[in-house]
């Protein structure tokens, strides 16, 4: 397996200029977001990025689509982005025979609470330092989803880049983790404790 990135946000901050041009140089398409108008103060996105796309780490030639070009702090883009360079196109090429085109998501930002409960702490998408993502988009136009589906190929490949996602990610929280993630597999790269070793891989 490749070598996971560290969480970004458990160490030093990196100036906007430095977290754009490291992007730029991956290969890594974006575009600067606008800094988001909320009511809530506490919803602030450092470095705010549109991620258009990435390449593949083996594959330069290769670029894997975000369609939904979500708004994510720049630290966070470049964990997200090579968790798809470096595990997921790989993984999804080498078990199914099939290239990764594109990454459906949420929106990445969203103003809100943890599972979008009315009280209680706010989410990681409050900083732009999470991403939920449906399904990928597969080279012969067929899709892998993370509901599952009776597929048992699919279930494996989607568990395999599951459990991997615990070197790039703090949390991944996916099918059978709790009712507000059925869908979905939700990734971020929040502290939790006093340690930044600790995840929770559910």
């Amino acid at each position: 397996m490749p070598n996971a990135a560290p969480a970004p946000g458990l160490g030093p901050e990196t100036s906007s200029e430095n977290c754009l041009s490291r992007l730029r140089e991956l290969g890594f398409t974006l575009e600067p977001a606008e800094p988001p108008h909320t009511r809530n103060a506490q919803c602030q996105i450092d470095v705010p990025i549109h991620l258009l796309s990435v390449p593949v780490s083996s594959h330069p030639q290769q670029t894997v689509v975000l369609k939904e070009k979500p708004i994510l702090a720049c630290a966070f883009a470049e964990n997200f982005g090579r968790w798809i360079s470096d595990l997921a196109a790989p993984v999804i090429a080498g078990r199914m025979g099939i290239d990764l085109v594109a990454v459906r998501t949420g929106p990445g930002f969203e103003c809100r609470n943890r599972n979008g409960s009315p009280t209680g702490k706010l989410s990681a998408h409050a900083q732009g330092r999470a991403i939920d993502v449906s399904h990928f988009e597969l080279s012969d136009g067929g899709s892998l989803f993370i509901k599952p589906n009776g597929n048992a190929s699919h279930a494996d490949t989607i568990a395999t880049l599951r459990r991997a996602a615990c070197g790039w990610f703090t949390t991944i929280l996916g099918p059978g983790s709790d009712p507000s993630h059925t869908d979905h597999l939700h990734l971020d790269v929040e502290p939790h404790g006093s340690s930044d070793r600790y995840r929770i891989c559910q």
